[in-house]
């Protein structure tokens, strides 16, 4: 069996490629974006609408309302994958939240002291133990396209009803702290204009996708591939070949 991971910054095309590779490999999809996990947060998250009938794991599992950790995530997810490892069921893993990923795959330990879940102390380069063969694909491309992408991308969340979804968390009082929401409530409380917020949104969602790469880089031996956007299928049957080549 095969377990993929596909990584890369936001907007690049991570989901899309899940979806194919599922299809190929039989494979069923494990979430693994920090934010996808709450059921409340769909257009900021970008979280998938046609699933296209494959399965997925750890998208709307809990609210917004809950305390839910990356030590619950581990859990969880270990869980579901342990599962499928033993039904021999391939298993595409995507998401940009590389500390979610790195506790699930990785020899990753918390304490639980007074039944507060703590990180132990570990310097961010410390090498980990991957437990999982996996086998990790990375998608890039060049800065100044992938800029454009996320710009349009945050114009198309709000032409898919971002505000209206923000404007309802707030609401109902719940406070998100996400890049899309935490703009948007600043907004709403009148402290900036709303052309300011979508300003402020796509910026720091530039910035996001430069820390990721960087995270990514650093942390997990990640073979990339540039994506091809004019024609998509290319870039799904390179990851198919490195897949192959690297998992046999």
């Amino acid at each position: 069996m095969k377990i993929i991971a596909i990584v890369g910054p936001t907007g690049v095309g991570k989901t899309k490629l899940s979806l194919e590779l599922a299809k190929h490999y039989n494979a069923e999809i494990l979430n693994c974006d920090s934010m996808q996990i709450y059921k409340e947060l769909n257009i900021g998250t970008a979280k998938i609408i046609d699933k296209e009938g494959i399965k997925h794991h750890m998208l709307d599992i809990c609210s917004i309302k809950d305390t839910y950790s990356v030590y619950d995530y581990q859990k969880e997810a270990r869980k579901i994958l342990n599962n499928l490892i033993k039904k021999n069921t391939n298993v595409i893993i995507v998401g940009g939240t590389g500390l979610y990923l790195k506790a699930l795959l990785y020899d990753y330990k918390f304490n639980i002291d007074n039944k507060e879940r703590k990180e132990l102390t570990r310097k961010e380069k410390d090498n980990l133990k991957l437990i999982y063969d996996t086998c990790f694909i990375g998608l890039t491309t060049d800065r100044n396209k992938l800029y454009e992408i996320i710009n349009s991308r945050v114009d198309k969340m709000f032409e898919d009803g971002l505000l209206d979804e923000v404007k309802n968390l707030y609401n109902n009082k719940y406070v998100i702290k996400a890049i899309g929401y935490k703009e948007l409530y600043e907004y709403i409380n009148n402290n900036i204009t709303l052309d300011k917020a979508k300003e402020l949104i796509k910026q720091r969602s530039r910035n996001y996708a430069k820390r990721q790469y960087t995270w990514f880089n650093n942390q997990m031996d990640i073979k990339w591939i540039d994506v091809d956007f004019n024609n998509f299928s290319n870039t799904v049957n390179m990851s198919i070949k490195l897949i192959d080549r690297l998992q046999k």
